[in-house]
């Protein structure tokens, strides 16, 4: 049993999201200690003990210690998965967190997988999942992955109860990716979006985001999204992304009471222009690195190094016989080559 340090280096909710989906890949049973130890609340979360227990449903896994404020978990990985399941974190805990320990294995299992979440879409601390559509999966699809995002239902902090549906198919093997420091484009892409709140609320983050970006000389292609239903879901919030020809950035800004429109399209500019004019998306680096790892040969990203970020190698390196390397701002490793033994 693979016994692994729930606080050292960054200490958070990373290193149980991925050993745990390591541990389904190899097989290997972990034993994780001091989970979140430095954590003002220490141990596990809500989110994490629904993160625990869809990987366990969906694999056919035992576990032990999985409740919360538990600062130890042993985990048993098994070969029994579902193609189909539904979870509901119950809060407006982070749906994109938690797809993201279930999306590194989903890939090599045997069959087409269906996965339902419900909870925050767009929440605080988290990814929003615009983020997972515009820049993650593409990344991945680069990679060989081959992934739908289905339907998407905003759901925000503190009611959460929004939905994202995705479905995986299986591949063979990942390929390696390079992705190199991102080059100023003048195609800037974007979605302004509300939920049962006035009309003008969105267009208002629009505009004050334009504001900002066409100092750069570029008109950004703005998207409204406005959402009215029956339901107390209530939020705004702004998400911008570009491409160039290998490499994709992406941020934005979350609405919250108190908080003027007008201000929310102008962090979500500012945010998104810090990425634009360093060309690199820190953010990116911390979901692709596991990637990086399981493709066959050698990928490299254009990278900020983080506490976050190495914590994540660490956890990697210490599952697989790699090393990361830094060559200036160049993340470099040689992949395992992770093959599907479903398939031929």
């Amino acid at each position: 049993m693979l016994e692994i340090d729930g606080s050292f280096g960054e200490g958070g909710g990373q290193i149980l999201r991925t050993s745990l989906a390591l541990s389904v890949l190899k097989r290997e049973p972990v034993h994780i200690f001091n989970i979140r130890k430095n954590r003002p609340k220490e141990g596990l979360s809500h989110q994490h003990t629904k993160t625990i227990s869809a990987i366990a449903e969906l694999t056919g896994s035992n576990v032990l210690g999985n409740s919360l404020y538990s600062t130890e978990i042993k985990f048993t990985p098994k070969n029994e998965f579902k193609r189909k399941i539904t979870i509901d974190i119950g809060t407006a805990g982070s749906i994109a967190l938690l797809l993201q320990s279930l999306m590194t294995f989903l890939q090599f299992l045997e069959n087409k997988t269906t996965v339902g979440v419900y909870g925050g879409t767009n929440v605080p601390w988290s990814p929003q999942v615009d983020y997972l559509k515009e820049v993650t999966v593409p990344t991945l699809e680069r990679m060989g992955y081959k992934i739908k995002i289905i339907e998407v239902q905003r759901g925000y902090y503190p009611e959460g109860r929004g939905y994202v549906e995705i479905e995986v198919n299986p591949i063979k093997k990942l390929k390696s990716i390079q992705i190199d420091k991102f080059e100023k484009s003048q195609k800037i892409g974007g979605v302004s979006y509300s939920t049962n709140l006035p009309e003008n609320v969105a267009e208002r983050q629009k505009k004050s985001a334009r504001g900002l970006i066409f100092r750069e000389g570029i008109t950004p292609n703005i998207k409204l999204e406005i959402k009215k239903d029956s339901s107390n879901r209530m939020g705004s919030g702004i998400f911008l992304f570009s491409r160039d020809k290998n490499s994709i950035i992406g941020d934005g800004a979350l609405g919250a009471r108190g908080k003027r429109a007008e201000e929310v399209g102008e962090e979500g500019a500012r945010r998104f222009l810090e990425k634009y004019s360093s060309g690199c998306d820190h953010h990116l680096s911390d979901q692709i690195a596991p990637y990086m790892v399981l493709a066959k040969g050698r990928s490299s990203i254009f990278a900020k190094q983080t506490s976050h970020l190495e914590t994540n190698l660490s956890i990697l390196e210490k599952f697989y016989d790699v090393k990361f390397l830094w060559e200036d701002d160049l993340l470099e490793v040689e992949g395992v080559g992770f093959h599907n033994t479903y398939i031929d």
